[in-house]
């Protein structure tokens, strides 16, 4: 077998999409997902996260998995219940599922290591690009109202557009399908472009849900002055 592919567990994410160089916590409770995790954490091996094409799906096969996810390490356990873990993992890299050669007791397949295209040189481009993308990201944040200091300073402070674009995807609501499109994109300029229209849509729906919900607002509370009124009449 070659050196960058590997034979490991695989864990099937529903509605999830786990990034390189970032740490996410999770509950899995599918048996074949409890199971995958604790091999990994017994023998020190590494996991296959990859992303379910449909969330619904029980018993995922290949064709039920998109084929980019994230060598990632377990760190840490919790056992929630008697069927239901919380899990804290670790992204390393970007890799392609070559086959699923086993789904019980627990899904393991090949997987092959991508290699990331090379860093990016610090251009007017570049640095434009970086800008709006922070610009964008304190939009979308303070609509959001939930996004941790800690994650606010870290994209201020970075400038690598490729770690910057996984990180803000792992740390905001994104669809998971528009997580998804960014973790297969490995150019990083392209990747941070993709991740700012996403962010777009998202400041603007943001918008109209707090237009919407002001207009909500407004519209009670006139009835409720309406009602004081009749009823002192």
């Amino acid at each position: 077998m070659e050196p960058n592919t590997l034979n490991i567990p695989v864990l099937a994410l529903r509605g999830l999409t786990v990034f390189p160089h970032t740490n996410l916590t999770f509950d899995v409770e599918r048996r074949i997902s409890i199971k995958a995790q604790e091999v990994a954490m017994e023998t020190g091996q590494e996991i296959f996260l990859v992303t379910q094409r449909e969330i619904g799906v029980e018993k995922p096969t290949e064709k039920d998995l998109y084929t980019m996810g994230t060598v990632s390490r377990v760190t840490q356990i919790l056992r929630l219940g008697k069927s239901s873990l919380r899990v804290m993992v670790e992204g390393g890299r970007r890799a392609c599922l070559r086959r699923l050669w086993q789904t019980e007791p627990y899904l393991q397949g090949h997987v092959e290591l991508v290699e990331e295209n090379a860093g990016v040189s610090n251009t007017p481009r570049t640095e434009a690009l970086l800008r709006q993308t922070c610009g964008l990201f304190q939009d979308y944040a303070q609509l959001a109202g939930n996004v941790a200091e800690e994650v606010t300073a870290t994209v201020l402070d970075s400038q690598d557009p490729g770690f910057l674009a996984d990180f803000i995807a792992q740390n905001t609501a994104l669809r998971y399908d528009d997580k998804q499109a960014i973790l297969e994109e490995l150019s990083p300029l392209v990747r941070l472009r993709k991740l700012n229209g996403f962010l777009a849509r998202e400041r603007d729906v943001l918008s109209y849900e707090r237009q919407m919900e002001g207009k909500v607002r407004d519209e009670l509370a006139q009835q409720q002055k309406e009602q004081i009124l009749r009823t002192q009449i």
